[in-house]
């Protein structure tokens, strides 16, 4: 398998050349895994490499969420974004109208 991320990853911030091919090394010596693993991996090491997300992060983490092709993916991005400290109360309003029903609940736990 090639892992190749979309360019909104690169646009968002979330990965760079540098940390896409890191993944895509680990990718390509490890036992199959979908696409969507690695991405929530790649997802994740930035997070946690970052946390407490700033406001701007949030909302670009979240915008990529939402546009994420994966569902289940996005609304996992969404969700983590929800439950960062700083997430802008913009961004919890703008959540409490997803047409995803975990993400409205997030937003509404966070107030």
């Amino acid at each position: 398998m090639t892992l190749a991320f979309p360019p909104t990853w690169f646009a968002s911030g979330v990965v760079t050349t540098e940390s896409a091919a890191d993944f895509a090394r680990i990718a390509a010596g490890a036992p199959p895994r979908p696409v969507r693993y690695w991405l929530w991996a790649a997802f994740r090491d930035w997070s946690e490499e970052l946390t407490p997300l700033t406001e701007v992060q949030c909302r670009a983490a979240f915008a990529l969420g939402k546009a994420e092709p994966d569902a289940n993916l996005g609304t996992a991005i969404m969700c983590h974004v929800l439950y960062q400290r700083k997430c802008p109360a913009d961004v919890r309003e703008q959540a409490k109208g997803s047409d995803r029903a975990p993400v409205r609940r997030a937003a509404e736990m966070r107030g």
